[in-house]
């Protein structure tokens, strides 16, 4: 009763707070620390930030565990190709339903970072930061979008993404919720951009596909998002969206399962701390 006062305030999209609260619980929680967020607690507002700090282990049921762990690989993975890309020389990022995600708060000055995101969210964003005392970066811009219906090369370019240059997309924990038509549009709308761009994405995959304890897995968070109003509304098959990636435009397609996820970042801690398969995988394409 006391984690839902605190909440009664935050905007109709609770999944972006969900993932916050992972990303925080992290950082106190799990050793070694796979993510490290120094801004992780100031986008929580200092009510849940302090009760968060207090009592982390409200966070840490064996399902928000694994949860927790498949949030952090998504956004470690992201940070990961986002140095090698600013070491290349990439100066452009783009966060597709950045939610409370905090990258843009944590890359060089000199790489122009722009946010798309519902208003909503990105106000309350931005009014946590606030409260925080933390000051937006001038090289960052939160940009309003519905991305079901943006094209996403007219509206960067006004906010200084050359549409000539690579540029880095991180669209985490927002496919799902896109009809299958506007998730596609949106990877060919990336695929577009020139050589050396690239995208790291989460997907679901087709329920049928799934073993049965995935359906189980897989259904069973599909009807606590559709309950809280975000209901999952795309799913792919991995090898069949591979393929199409590939006709695309893309070079270059990596698709990591639970397996893959764990034997990268997760293998050998004193913690335990793994995720498992339940319908989601993780995705990097680069553009050729």
């Amino acid at each position: 009763m006391k984690q839902q006062a605190v909440l009664d305030g935050i905007p109709r999209r609770r999944s972006a707070l969900t993932m916050a609260l992972a990303r925080a619980t992290h950082q106190l929680l799990d050793e070694p620390t796979l993510l490290h967020d120094r801004h992780a607690f100031d986008v929580l507002g200092s009510s849940l930030a302090r009760e968060t700090v207090i009592d982390p282990y409200a966070y840490n049921a064996p399902m928000l565990r694994t949860l927790r762990a498949a949030v952090v690989a998504r956004a470690r993975l992201v940070e990961d190709r986002v140095a090698l890309a600013i070491d290349a020389g990439l100066r452009q990022i783009v966060i597709l339903g950045a939610g409370l995600d905090t990258l843009s708060l944590r890359i060089p000055d000199s790489v122009r970072c722009v946010e798309l995101d519902q208003v909503e969210i990105q106000q309350w964003k931005l009014d946590r930061l606030e409260e925080s005392g933390v000051t937006v970066p001038s090289n960052v811009a939160f940009v309003p979008a519905d991305l079901a219906k943006v094209s996403l090369s007219g509206l960067l370019g006004d906010q200084g993404i050359d549409p000539g240059l690579p540029t880095f997309f991180s669209c985490l924990g927002v496919l799902p919720y896109l009809e299958t038509p506007v998730a596609s549009a949106i990877m060919r709308q990336v695929s577009r951009y020139p050589s050396q761009s690239e995208i790291v994405f989460d997907a679901r995959v087709s329920p049928g596909s799934l073993s049965p304890v995935e359906q189980w897995m897989d259904a069973m968070a599909a009807r606590s998002f559709a309950a809280a109003g975000e209901p999952w509304l795309s799913d792919f098959d991995p090898a069949e969206l591979k393929a199409t990636l590939l006709r695309d435009g893309f070079c270059e397609v990596e698709c990591l399962d639970a397996k893959a996820i764990n034997a990268r970042y997760f293998i050998r801690r004193r913690d335990g701390l793994q995720t498992v398969d339940g319908g989601l995988r993780l995705y990097r394409a680069t553009v050729g």
